[in-house]
């Protein structure tokens, strides 16, 4: 029998070495024992007791161990160099140790935010400080004693696993010529356009990468991820689009839907990361800015004004973006409204903003109600005569949404008719919606919340209208009820 040509021997390695380097993490970190901040601290044996096994424990998406490699470590065969920047340019992860300010690991770090868009996580000793020029790059802390290894070893796993899930751009460079080049911008599509499954964009990462994302894989993981929505498994669809970011990373349509499915988790704060991320990418996107304006509006209202650190955003500024780049979607001028008047209590100005809202959505209940809910709080009156046609228009979209089957938004679909017939001195109609939204409750606090409405709207500024208080005796006799 001939033997294998050469050529073949060749493919079969090369292959068999870019899947090993699929499943590698590459460290990059001091040799031997070093000084860090006035200590001696010896490098070799954190990669031995913490690094390396901290890395053989996280998986990949696949399900794979990862392999730990160390240039240092390693028997090469060939120049150091070759093998090294192999490793940083095509390793699936890169880990990065700054502590002690080494310029070798700062060198490898650039070389690897040049090759790769994502896949790189920085490391510091405990309380070690950051360099200035990567004071806007996010470095883990970690601590080596030997009462915290267990504890340090799970946090880097999980760090790790989790880094390889969400496949976030992390590279400083890629990003900045991303944006001085004007590259991969985002369709910026009109309120409720459907938006295409794939972007221009393509990935320059790992070596099976290289060349323009294969579009069918993306549009049959879109597809699924689409298709996992509409059964209502978030779990299945959030990895699908994990999946379409592993294959291309700058896909901002992909990104920006799982941004919105993290939202619908109550994942804020990883939905924030996609949402941010889409905005540097496409900055002329606004819906992106918009979700990034009301993630931000909502992770800041759960903090006291006066506990609030200066330096984090209270969605105000995005959502100003978001109403410039598409001044006629009116959900972004309401989430504005909701800004200033749930985080800094400016209700003059939110009332302006929910006004124009529910003007230019041509009386959607949402920003209709609230300017009402304001108006009443802040001028002691109510002026209804200039919005009779938004209340209707209001009034028709809340009762589709009863005669769905079953009935969206329950109860609120049903209180918020009954507030809308109020306004219109429905009394029969203002009661019997009332009703119905009691019987679709299944909490105190959701009559509650309807009950103290009415009382701050209008019982507390002299505001009354025909069958308020019989209908707030409804609502109190309901909430004693659920109570029990």
């Amino acid at each position: 029998m001939d033997p294998e040509p050469t050529t073949e021997r060749a493919s079969q390695a090369e292959e068999s070495r870019f899947e090993e380097l699929e499943r590698t993490c590459f460290v990059i970190m001091p040799f031997g024992k070093k000084e860090v901040d006035g200590k001696e601290v010896d490098f070799t044996a954190i990669y031995q007791k913490l690094f390396e096994p901290a890395i053989r424990a996280a998986k990949t998406p696949e399900n794979e161990p990862l392999i730990p490699a160390r240039t240092d470590m390693d028997a090469f065969s060939s120049s150091i160099n070759q093998e090294m920047f192999e490793y940083i340019m095509y390793s699936r992860l890169a880990f990065a140790d700054i502590s002690g300010f080494n310029p070798n690991v700062f060198y490898e770090i650039g070389a690897r935010h040049s090759a790769q868009e994502s896949g790189t996580v920085l490391f510091r000793q405990l309380g070690h400080a950051i360099p200035f020029d990567i004071t806007s790059i996010k470095v883990f802390e970690y601590e080596h004693d030997e009462p915290q290894i267990k504890k340090a070893c799970a946090f880097i796993t999980n760090v790790l696993t989790e880094t390889l899930k969400r496949n976030r751009l992390d590279s400083p460079v890629r990003l900045a010529l991303r944006a001085q080049k004007g590259l991969g911008p985002a369709p910026t599509p009109g309120p409720g356009a459907p938006a295409p499954a794939t972007a221009t964009a393509s990935s320059a990462g790992l070596p099976r990468q290289s060349s323009p994302a294969p579009v069918l894989e993306i549009d049959r993981f879109m597809r699924d991820a689409e298709e996992a929505l509409r059964l209502g498994d978030l779990e299945q669809a959030k990895t699908n689009y994990w999946v379409v970011l592993r294959i291309d990373p700058l896909n901002t349509i992909a990104r920006m839907r799982l941004g919105l499915v993290l939202k619908r988790m109550g994942k804020h704060n990883l939905a924030l990361e996609e949402f941010t991320t889409v905005t540097k990418l496409a900055p002329d996107y606004g819906e992106a800015w918009k979700e990034k304006g009301v993630i931000e509006g909502q992770i800041a209202r759960k903090i006291p004004a006066e506990d609030r650190p200066a330096w984090l955003s209270d969605g105000h500024s995005s959502l100003e973006r978001a109403t410039m780049l598409i001044p006629d979607d009116f959900d972004a001028w309401a989430s504005l409204g909701g800004v200033l008047k749930n985080v800094r209590g400016d209700d003059a100005g939110a009332l302006s903003k929910y006004a124009h809202a529910a003007r230019i959505s041509h009386g959607h209940p949402y920003p209709l109600l609230n300017a009402l809910k304001l108006e009443a709080q802040t001028k002691g009156k109510l002026a209804l005569k200039s919005v009779r046609k938004q209340l209707k228009a209001a009034e028709e979209i809340r009762r589709a949404q009863t005669l769905a089957n079953p009935p969206t938004d329950t109860p609120w679909c049903y209180f918020d008719l009954a507030e809308l017939r109020l306004y219109q001195n429905d009394q029969v109609g203002f009661l019997e919606y009332v009703r119905e939204g009691i019987r679709s409750c299944d909490a105190d606090w959701q009559p509650a919340t309807f009950a103290n409405t009415l009382r701050k709207t209008l019982v507390d500024q002299g505001i009354q209208y025909h069958g308020l208080n019989e209908g707030l005796k409804l609502l109190d006799e309901a909430i004693a009820k659920l109570k029990k």
